[in-house]
């Protein structure tokens, strides 16, 4: 699958208003979106959340965390765009 620059920017910026109108969950500063393609060439993205400098995550979180961002992915897939959305986190500076 072919996918444009300035396709993706137009996803991009669709994703971004997405993650904007959604609430962000305790412990995670902010998400951003960053373009490129998965291992198999596909066009994606990854929704790179960036957690907390210092949170300990403990395995309740991680499970809250873990459906928080496959909420917000299927938002994303939902919303029609053909990028995949991975998540990736992230400790903010």
């Amino acid at each position: 699958m072919t996918v444009t620059d300035e396709q993706g920017q137009l996803e991009k910026e669709k994703a971004e208003q997405i993650i904007a109108d959604t609430p962000l969950m305790d412990g995670i500063e902010s998400i951003g979106v960053e373009l490129g393609d998965d291992h198999t060439g596909d066009p994606s993205m990854w929704l790179v959340f960036y957690m907390r400098h210092d949170l300990k995550p403990d395995d309740p979180w991680l499970i809250r965390f873990n459906e928080y961002s496959g909420q917000l992915g299927l938002r994303i897939i939902d919303s029609g765009l053909t990028r995949f959305p991975y998540p990736r986190l992230r400790r903010a500076a």
